[in-house]
């Protein structure tokens, strides 16, 4: 279970590791041509695909069934995060960096689509969630390294 939460950090900070470096090599070569139809259809997709995974991957973690009645319901203990296994937990958080960068090219899309002039918003948002996505693994990875280091 942590090994999987932490090799799902790895691909985060891989992934966004080479995103950044992307945005760097068109901020760097401004020569390129984007398509914004297609840039703006594929952003969408994979904004609503994530928006779809992180609800399914959010109530798988909550402890309860809601196809049960009302007095049946089983909160998760107390004292536990709604996500307390760590693989669910990086899986959410993998799905979550996965919708922001998903948002931060659809940003792009349509600044790009309305305003082609202005195609550097694609490192400049690219850059922006990269380090809101990094942010939010901090936790998750400060959690998994204190269980394979065995501390409190």
């Amino acid at each position: 279970e942590i090994l999987g939460a932490l090799m799902s950090m790895i691909i985060i900070w891989m992934v966004t590791g080479v995103l950044t470096y992307l945005a760097c090599m068109r901020l760097l070569h401004p020569d390129y041509d984007i398509d914004a139809t297609v840039m703006l259809i594929t952003s969408a997709c994979a904004v609503l695909s994530n928006i779809l995974l992180s609800l399914i991957l959010h109530q798988t973690g909550h402890g309860h069934s809601h196809g049960a009645p009302a007095r049946e319901h089983t909160p998760a203990p107390l004292g536990k995060p709604a996500l307390s296994n760590a693989s669910l937990r990086a899986a959410f958080v993998h799905a979550m960096g996965d919708l922001f960068q998903s948002i931060s090219v659809l940003i792009s899309a349509l600044i790009i689509f309305f305003k082609p002039q202005y195609k550097i918003a694609d490192p400049i948002c690219t850059f922006v969630f990269s380090i809101f996505v990094l942010a939010t693994t901090i936790t998750i990875l400060r959690d998994i390294l204190t269980v394979l280091m065995e501390g409190r």
